[in-house]
């Protein structure tokens, strides 16, 4: 096992669910990212441990993006040392052990599909 981790917060995996984020910004900004987001979604304000996170992730996010997106940034940044990878996060590597343990109607969000067409995402 490994440590997960996430600079600079949690919510940096969370902003993977909507984009491909790579700009090193203080967690005020991803929380205001997170709210402009959700407001445009129709979802009630972005609040730390807010209960129901995992189910706005399923239903207005994506995971599998979340997924690639996390291993873009580790992969851009092979050879550093966590705390030189900012942003970044691991949170992907215990979301991926923890899928197998969701319903298999589930499953489906958090694994990647075959992709003819070259990943159109917005950067930030």
């Amino acid at each position: 096992y490994h440590a997960v981790w996430s600079n600079e917060c949690i919510e940096f995996w969370f902003v993977f669910d909507f984009a491909y984020y790579t700009s090193n910004n203080h967690r005020l900004e991803y929380i205001k990212f997170l709210n402009d987001k959700f407001r445009e979604l129709g979802i009630e304000k972005y609040q730390k441990n807010r209960k129901d996170i995992f189910n706005v992730l399923m239903d207005k996010g994506s995971p599998k993006l979340a997924i690639r997106y996390a291993k873009r940034i580790i992969e851009e940044n092979k050879g550093k040392m966590p705390a030189d990878i900012a942003p970044g996060t691991k949170v992907y590597g215990l979301v991926e052990d923890l899928v197998k343990y969701l319903p298999e109607i589930d499953r489906k969000y958090f694994k990647e599909a075959k992709r003819d067409a070259k990943d159109k995402t917005d950067t930030y």
